[in-house]
């Protein structure tokens, strides 16, 4: 039987890494919720962004529109800046599903990170207490 300090040693020393590994898992799962977050974010702000542009483009338009003696929102005009308003939605759709289906993922990984440490803590739990079970033992 070993002395009881190399057993509290290899009993601290297992807990300790059993804490890391659930640790480490769990900072890993804050991160990535952390990284979904910034790019769905960043995903309304592209929206933003697209929709300040389209407007400033029909305004642009109209403006030229006037100038040129066409009637705003007539005819072949009308016909153009509905197909850019067409246009920036099917882009803000295909962006914001983009968007989804990264952050969606990037969740599953910290999630997945975080199970990976908490199975690392459960291993260390039982090869700790395989080896102080063999320390506990005495020799013959």
């Amino acid at each position: 039987m070993a002395d009881p300090l190399t057993i509290s040693l290899v009993a601290g020393s297992t807990l300790l890494s059993a804490g890391s590994q659930i640790q480490a898992g769990k900072t890993s799962a804050k991160e990535a919720e952390l990284s979904a977050q910034t790019a769905e974010l960043g995903a309304t702000q592209r929206e933003v962004d697209r929709k300040e542009r389209l407007a400033q483009a029909l305004s642009t338009a109209n403006a030229q529109a006037g100038a040129a003696g066409i009637a705003a929102f007539e005819g072949s005009p009308l016909t153009i800046l509905q197909q850019s308003i067409e246009n920036e939605q099917t882009a803000t759709e295909r962006d914001m599903f983009n968007t989804r289906i990264s952050a969606l993922t990037t969740r599953a990984r910290g999630q997945t990170a975080k199970r990976v440490g908490q199975v690392g803590a459960a291993t260390s739990l039982l090869k700790g207490g395989a080896k102080t079970s063999q320390l506990l033992t005495p020799e013959d």
